[in-house]
């Protein structure tokens, strides 16, 4: 079956020039990426000058048809609508009242989207990319810097020098998404290979040893598995892939429990190379999963585990519309009264969490999101256009590490996950339009 184009190059909508002011708001979404690997407001500044270039360089009626012509408006007005829905239903005691609105807000992450695809398409989205990939050397090197001791404790580095949540797991994922996009521009670009893989390796090698994000470290070997699959046309042979990575981890997940438990679990008290606390951690996972499921203790380092178990329950109390926005910290804070994960503030997992405050409806209208930016990519992956092909597997790619990071951090729930990724699936969605 033939497919409708679905990118608008602009070309009878835009002039052939335009003026610096109106180019002004691609230029800076050109260089947003370079923000992301930096303390969290320098994104959020680089964002603000966004929106101002953006409301300086006129040409609204043009913009309003980029955003209503991408396929993600209506998904991402669905999971508003039932955030809303949801907030006008439910109570709002006491405990909640402080924490309302950020929850609220949080829900609203996607409509950020909105704007940033407002530009529609140009050479600044491949400019972004390659700026992606600068940010993401340099992030390689601030990480060796600093296992060489040679990067300050401040400010603008502390994430690198020290491990500080959300940020630190930010910062890990990112090099696994460009190591990902590095990757498949290895595999279309015949020009400077071997410089390709090395700064490749780099990176890799960088996320692996230094990051100090295990999620960060699957996401990369699934994007991997992703391509590798859409190499083979996704045809009989491509099931290969996935049997013997199943096959490599029921081999290694039964090697790692035929060894002895680590006498600790806490990877700042512990005096190693970067290899031997990859697998350090990779060592304590098995076996706090292993303690879990026999009901024995666990440590902090398992506590996910133990959230996991006690939001489920609270879940099952009310699975179809959610305790309600904001609801999850204080209910769970009681269900877990005495064990070592009541002081937790998320349940690391956005499904869990969608599911507990937004019930069935508000996971569905999630999961509508993600289906539509895969559903994208593979329509634009066959859309006849290769320069809108070659973005179909960085949308795939970006998608999977959102599904796959959603399942152990709060992806959407924390701004500082959400935002940063808004930035990057502007640079294969801007200009991609739905199907009539």
């Amino acid at each position: 079956m033939s497919l409708s184009p679905v990118v608008d190059t602009g070309a009878a909508a835009a002039p052939a020039a335009l003026s610096w002011r109106q180019a002004l708001p691609m230029q800076i979404l050109a260089w947003l990426p370079l923000s992301l690997f930096f303390p969290v407001g320098v994104m959020y500044g680089g964002v603000l000058l966004f929106f101002l270039s953006l409301l300086a360089s006129g040409g609204y009626a043009q913009k309003w048809q980029n955003v209503r012509a991408s396929p993600l408006l209506r998904p991402v007005l669905a999971l508003s609508a039932v955030s809303v829905a949801i907030a006008v239903m439910q109570d709002r005691p006491a405990e909640i009242a402080h924490e309302f609105w950020p929850g609220f807000w949080h829900y609203q992450t996607y409509l950020f989207l909105l704007p940033f695809l407002a530009v529609g398409a140009g050479a600044w989205q491949r400019k972004a990319m390659h700026v992606f990939f600068g940010g993401a050397i340099l992030a390689a090197s601030l990480f060796v810097a600093n296992f060489f001791q040679l990067l300050p404790d401040t400010t603008l580095f502390r994430s690198y020098v020290i491990y500080q949540g959300n940020k630190s797991i930010l910062l890990g994922i990112l090099l696994a998404v460009a190591a990902g996009w590095m990757l498949h521009e290895w595999r279309l670009r015949r020009d400077h290979r071997v410089w390709r893989v090395l700064v490749l390796l780099y990176v890799v090698a960088a996320l692996v040893l230094l990051a100090k994000t295990r999620t960060a470290s699957l996401i990369f070997v699934l994007l991997c598995g992703l391509m590798a699959m859409r190499q083979f046309r996704w045809s009989w042979r491509s099931l290969w892939l996935p049997l013997l990575l199943l096959a490599a981890l029921a081999g290694g997940w039964k090697y790692a429990l035929g060894l002895p438990a680590p006498a600790t679990c806490e990877v700042s008290r512990v005096q190693a190379g970067p290899w031997d606390i990859f697998k350090l951690r990779t060592l304590c996972s098995i076996h706090q999963l292993r303690d879990f499921s026999a009901g024995r203790k666990i440590s902090d380092d398992g506590m996910r585990l133990e959230i996991y178990k006690v939001t489920t329950q609270i879940i099952a109390e009310k699975p179809w519309v959610g305790h309600g926005i904001a609801s999850w910290m204080p209910l769970y804070r009681v269900k877990a009264k005495g064990l070592v994960s009541e002081e937790m503030t998320t349940p690391h997992n956005d499904y869990l969490l969608y599911l507990t405050e937004l019930g069935t409806f508000g996971l569905l209208a999630l999961l509508a999101i993600w289906g539509t930016q895969f559903w994208t990519a593979h329509r634009m992956a066959g859309s006849g256009d290769a320069a809108v092909a070659e973005k179909a597997m960085l949308l795939s790619m970006l998608t999977l590490a959102m599904m796959v990071g959603g399942m152990f951090n709060a992806i959407l729930r924390d701004g500082v996950f959400g935002m940063a990724f808004m930035i990057l699936l502007t640079i294969p969605l801007a200009g991609i339009k739905k199907k009539n």
